[in-house]
């Protein structure tokens, strides 16, 4: 174990100093005197601590620190003072003084009631109120550090009395033959744990000191700015916001903790994914932050769990904090048979073989190597919801060079029934669209034609997909999903003819805000003699041959999850968790239809597209996006988000 210099949190319920002058009658009910008889006229803890020379050490550190006002103040306490070594009281002295001398990139000194010597010594043997034993004692008492521990009449945690129910007037006083061991909490646990140096700095990085401004008392306004007569600060972790509160007593948490060879070889591995396009060098030094940022926060992603929102003992399987209880997130931030024998491959039994740290608050395992799969957690398959939007809309006349927009097309979101009857000739299928999880979708239908362009003067409409949370060097396999004309027509005659969509793929990554690799779909010729075989054949098939700035048919039969680009390396990410902001967004593909007047009035091509979503999976390998097998029906794609 380590020497405890570290930011140890104090419970954030503890009274600060200047509150314990104060007495008030709600404290003094919690006092029982056991005797029935007055205190007025006993000692106070401080004296009694004073008369017994085996307490000399203890009332030493209790002076050092200044917690001698403490035991002499006239609220009501429990104090089980310990008989220790000088040794021991020297090395409790040490860390107070040590921790006395940091100071927070805010400039706060490191407060006193987050010092490790009175989180970790002198509050783990003091409660408040007053509280004496019987013979029928067996409690479960709060110690002022937040720690809970068993209180019989004979002993405190197992450390015997050497003397007790010690009458004092403000409070009650027990002798112990020792002094109480520390069990850490989670939190604490790393940082006090070998090997786990590099996730205990990154928590104390986000540790802040901030003013509490509901119980700082104000003094006056001066140049506009509050002046605090007796201000209150706390140790506050954004951290703890984002993936569980592992400090708090109250609460019962399991962390897997990756040891700094894991972290090192993690954070190596993430931190080329997060490559940032910036607008300047301001901009690029803000980017390169968030990029160490992020693949910090990669490896902590997926390794808190609330053991109170387990079940089962977490034998079948057990959730992260970044867990979502929604059909979009399904398999995500999940693990199966966590306490099985680890299994890399299918990622089950995280934690099999391994002997969990007890904390206070829960347990630690140590994770020594990387058994967090990412793609479980951050690196997601996601889609896009066309009804949520990441996406732009524009129509412009095919053969025109793209100077002018016009707005003439019509987009409608409609819903499909939850099977179709489709008939193809003499056969006849059922189609169930519940296997695409939503039924909603987009028509995007032109409503005017232009006659000024000789030859092409039919109206194409052109959708923008913009990518949230991409990574970049990785690949990426990406793949829309069509929905056939009938599902929404009613009496749809089986055996009709069926207009062909033609459709084009253009992809653009974008730096500085301007685009830096652009395929323009134009370029490639069309594939005529394509066959409805030749379009449902695999992935692995697909990537020789389609992919970007590609043309495709689209039969219009049933509902096709088509590829239109496969191990496509991205050379910037978005990611910032959320994908809210377009700015941000370096990939974009557009997808045209396109057709001829004459075909569509002959009913067999059409230019209106109806779109369910568009899909992208992150690969860490070029070969392991190309021999990836994407199920028709999504059957094997159970993870995908947005």
């Amino acid at each position: 174990m380590k020497t405890n210099q570290y930011i140890i949190l104090g419970a954030s319920w503890l009274l600060s100093m200047s509150l314990l002058t104060a007495c008030n009658d709600a404290w003094d009910e919690h006092y029982v005197d056991f005797a029935g008889a007055s205190t007025d006229d006993a000692p106070r803890l401080l004296e009694h601590v004073q008369a017994d020379p085996d307490l000399s050490e203890f009332l030493r550190v209790a002076q050092h620190i200044g917690y001698d006002a403490v035991l002499a103040a006239p609220q009501k306490l429990t104090l089980w003072a310990p008989v220790i070594t000088k040794a021991q009281a020297d090395s409790v002295i040490a860390v107070y003084d040590a921790q006395k001398q940091i100071v927070d990139d805010r400039g706060y000194r490191k407060q006193d009631k987050d010092n490790a010597a009175v989180t970790q010594f002198l509050q783990n043997h003091i409660a408040l109120y007053g509280r004496s034993t019987n013979s029928t004692t067996n409690d479960t008492v709060r110690m002022w550090n937040g720690k809970y521990m068993t209180m019989t009449d004979e002993s405190l945690n197992g450390i015997p009395y050497l003397q007790k129910n010690i009458v004092a007037s403000n409070g009650i006083m027990f002798k112990l033959d020792g002094k109480q061991s520390f069990l850490p909490n989670v939190r604490e646990s790393f940082l006090l744990s070998e090997g786990l140096d590099s996730v205990a700095s990154f928590y104390g990085s986000f540790d802040r000191y901030e003013i509490d401004t509901e119980e700082s008392i104000r003094r006056d306004i001066v140049d506009g700015e509050v002046v605090y007569a007796d201000s209150v600060i706390n140790l506050t972790n954004r951290l703890y916001n984002t993936f569980g509160y592992i400090h708090r007593e109250d609460s019962s948490y399991l962390f897997f903790a990756p040891t700094k060879e894991v972290w090192k070889a993690e954070y190596d591995k993430f931190l080329p994914q997060f490559n940032y396009t910036a607008v300047n060098s301001e901009d690029q030094a803000l980017k390169d932050s968030l990029k160490q940022l992020n693949a910090r926060m990669g490896i902590i992603a997926g390794r808190v769990f609330n053991l109170k929102q387990q079940k089962n003992e977490y034998e079948d399987s057990i959730k992260n904090t970044q867990y979502y209880n929604s059909p979009k997130y399904y398999g995500l931030n999940v693990f199966f048979k966590p306490k099985a024998a680890y299994d890399a491959t299918t990622g089950e039994g995280i934690f099999g073989g391994l002997t969990p740290v007890q904390c206070s608050n829960g347990l630690m395992y140590i994770d020594s190597e990387g058994r967090i799969d990412p793609r479980k957690t951050f690196q997601q398959a996601r889609y896009i919801d066309i009804t949520r939007g990441h996406y732009d809309i524009r129509a412009l006349p095919i053969g025109k060079d793209g100077d002018t927009w016009m707005n003439q097309s019509s987009v409608a979101m409609k819903s499909v029934a939850d099977s179709i009857e489709v008939g193809m000739g003499a056969e006849t299928t059922m189609f169930k669209f519940e296997k695409l999880k939503e039924k909603n979708y987009l028509e995007i239908k032109p409503n005017s034609f232009s006659s000024e362009i000789t030859g092409y003067n039919a109206l194409h409409d052109t959708i923008y997909f913009f990518l949230p949370n991409t990574f970049s060097n990785m690949y990426y396999n990406v793949y829309v999903v069509m929905v056939p004309e009938f599902a929404d027509r009613d009496g749809y005659t089986p055996g009709a003819q069926i207009p062909e969509l033609r459709f084009r793929v253009g992809f653009t990554e974008r730096k500085n805000g301007e685009p830096t690799t652009s395929t323009n779909p134009s370029d490639n010729a069309y594939f005529p003699n394509s066959t409805e075989e030749e379009l449902r054949v695999s992935t692995k098939a697909q990537a020789a041959g389609y992919g970007s700035a590609k043309n495709f048919n689209y039969d219009g039969k049933d509902v096709r999850v088509i590829p239109i680009d496969i191990a496509r390396k991205f050379t910037y990410a978005s990611f910032d968790g959320t994908g809210s902001n377009t700015y941000s967004y370096a990939q974009r593909y557009r997808i045209s239809s396109y057709a001829q007047q004459n075909n569509i009035n002959k009913g067999t091509q059409t230019n209106v597209m109806r779109i369910n979503r568009l899909i992208y999976i992150p690969f860490e390998t070029e070969d392991e996006a190309k021999d990836f097998e994407l199920a028709d029906d999504l059957s094997n794609l159970k993870e995908y988000s947005e």
